[in-house]
């Protein structure tokens, strides 16, 4: 039944050394079409339609939070239990954090609004951020809001990461080489940024201190790296944005280890069903 699906559980040699490997946990991805919950050998588990969606958590309550222009929460049995949409026509939401409060931040991109959206779906708080790109496709990828109270935004046609307080100044902000689609702060006060061809930790002063770059593992064929999770034990996993070639190759989601070590990946470039993007990526830890 998922014969489309290709696992790179077979031994690689990566970086001079021989890894083979998988999951030691379920994934969680926002795939071509659909929110999927792959098991470790990649066998489907649960699985909903959805649009072309870019962001994907389990919450504490274990339903499911995503972004596919539309922000929207659901129980594992498929029901809508929060549902927020931009106007009409508009270019839509591509990020959202569930807050400790349980309201949902999310980021608008047609307008460059980050928003704070009760359970209700009133509006608690909404900043006005500011770019320069006159692409409506390309305002704002994902945002945080950090413990600080401020809000961590992708400005991806600006391919800018910018600081904002709540009363909308500036107060950090980070170019970056390609398009911004997600930035985390760290606990130590750096920020991890996804700019397509490669992961950047910066600290606060702009210096990197580590980055990942699509030919670090070119036996992979890494193409535009979007969503990320930095798990406990440190490792990273990440997703890919229209992650394979004409032929197929390419990967869609994988696994490092902080000196570069590929732990696993998945890869379905040919098939009947071809997750051709899979932007947000959540390897469940209990």
């Amino acid at each position: 039944m998922y014969r489309f699906l290709f696992c790179l559980i077979c031994v690689l040699t990566v970086s001079g050394s021989t890894v083979a490997g998988q999951p030691d946990g379920d994934i969680l991805a926002a795939g071509s079409g659909r929110v999927v919950l792959f098991a470790s050998d990649f066998s489907v588990k649960w699985e909903c339609p959805a649009g072309n969606t870019t962001e994907v958590h389990r919450l504490k309550n274990g339903n499911i939070l995503f972004a596919d222009n539309n922000v929207v929460e659901i129980t594992e049995d498929k029901k809508v239990v929060f549902k927020y949409s931009p106007p009409k026509g508009k270019e839509g939401s591509f990020g959202c954090q569930r807050l400790d409060n349980g309201n949902t931040l999310i980021g608008e991109n047609y307008s460059g609004i980050v928003r704070e959206i009760r359970p209700d779906g009133s509006t608690a708080f909404e900043l006005q951020t500011r770019f320069k790109t006159d692409n409506q496709h390309h305002r704002l990828r994902w945002v945080r809001k950090l413990p600080n109270g401020n809000y961590l935004v992708c400005h991806s046609g600006d391919q800018l990461v910018r600081e904002y307080t709540p009363k909308g100044e500036t107060v950090w902000e980070y170019p970056t080489p390609n398009i911004a689609f997600l930035a985390e702060r760290l606990p130590n006060g750096n920020t991890m940024i996804s700019s397509l061809d490669q992961i950047t930790e910066v600290s606060p002063d702009k210096k990197i201190v580590w980055e990942f770059k699509t030919p670090d593992l070119p036996e992979l064929g890494i193409r535009n790296m979007t969503g990320f999770q930095i798990r406990r034990n440190g490792n990273i996993v990440i997703g890919c944005y229209s992650a394979y070639d004409k032929d197929g190759k390419g990967v869609g989601m994988f696994e490092i280890t902080r000196d570069k070590k590929l732990v696993w990946a998945y890869q379905n470039g040919t098939g009947e069903k071809v997750d051709r993007s899979m932007m947000g990526v959540e390897v469940q830890e209990h």
